[in-house]
């Protein structure tokens, strides 16, 4: 019925998200082995499976799979493989720079969509690839380690689950996440501010050496035309009269607000505004910066990863090169 096809669906997403999870941790791990051992390279052809470690447990819940699913995974896998970037570890340093963690606005840097390539992505990926990776041309080496609508427990789940292994020791890790708490799962603004600092908390208690900066969540808009907050004249809808504002805005701020006292009051904590890359005031209001999003407005477009990044860029020059903020 159609109650045995609810359960299934939850079944099967669960089993993507496994499976991304996985995909994640063998990258996080693959990386933290260039660095720790001052090797230079790149994801090969003859990498392990990444779906060989599938864990024990997941196993047990879904049943092993044929022989045919199997191949046809290895096959998806050795694929992505090829066209995974690693970072080079060419530099007198023995860690990654940066790692990002968060949802599928992370995720967009990696190409994919549950560990699946996305085509839409791709420039996203491309443009991330050039930004944080020195034998591309970047200034630091990074890392995105996102899964597509993960809440701040999803993410804490997996940095206490293998997202990063002990000799994964960036000297920054770039949290950005929050934006699923608010349309997924509907949690207040007291909720998301405690989800994500129990990620930060985390992070401070397995990596005390690495710097943390909270991305503030990024804006969403409800309208096509990327209002946040309008100051202008009323109009009508129908027979209501009202503002052509976003129900998502003023929760996202008071977030953001609280967010950036906290770091303020930390040590190796920082709070960065992606406001002045994805918001601008106009004289009738507040608005995403055109062309940075995506058309649904939740996730930037590859012009607004690109400004994005060249200010994270900017950001982490100073934290890591000690720099006066300007």
């Amino acid at each position: 019925g159609e109650k045995e096809e609810e359960e299934e669906e939850v079944d099967d997403s669960a089993k993507h998200w496994m499976k991304a999870h996985t995909k994640n941790k063998k990258r996080a791990e693959r990386i933290a082995e260039l660095f720790s051992s001052g090797k230079q390279g790149t994801l090969s052809e003859d990498i392990e499976d990444w779906d060989d470690d599938w864990d024990h447990v997941m196993d047990d819940l879904y049943n092993s799979e044929d022989e045919n699913d199997k191949e046809e995974e290895e096959g998806e896998d050795d694929a992505t493989t090829t066209t995974t970037n690693v970072p080079s570890s060419s530099s007198s340093s023995n860690t990654i720079d940066v790692v990002f963690l968060g949802d599928s606005i992370t995720e967009q840097r990696q190409g994919t969509q549950f560990g699946e390539i996305v085509d839409d992505y791709i420039g996203i990926k491309k443009v991330f690839e050039k930004q944080f990776t020195k034998e591309k041309g970047g200034m630091f080496d990074g890392i995105a380690l996102g899964l597509a609508g993960d809440t701040s427990p999803n993410l804490l789940w997996r940095i206490m689950n293998g997202e990063i292994p002990p000799n994964l020791n960036p000297a920054v890790f770039w949290i950005t996440i929050g934006t699923n708490d608010f349309l997924k799962t509907q949690c207040s603004e007291e909720v998301v501010l405690l989800g994500i600092l129990r990620i930060v908390e985390e992070i401070q208690y397995q990596k005390p050496s690495s710097i943390i900066v909270i991305n503030s969540i990024l804006p969403i808009s409800t309208r096509s035309n990327g209002v946040l907050d309008d100051r202008g004249p009323f109009r009508k809808v129908k027979t209501t009269v009202v503002h052509d504002s976003n129900i998502w805005w003023p929760a996202i701020v008071s977030v953001n607000n609280e967010l950036e006292k906290f770091a303020s009051e930390q040590h190796n904590v920082k709070y960065f505004d992606a406001n002045k890359v994805f918001v601008e005031e106009r004289s009738d209001g507040t608005y995403i910066v055109e062309g940075t999003m995506m058309r649904a407005n939740v996730h930037p477009s590859k012009e607004g990863h690109k400004a994005w990044g060249k200010a994270i860029t900017e950001r982490l020059d100073i934290i890591l090169n000690k720099k006066h903020e300007i």
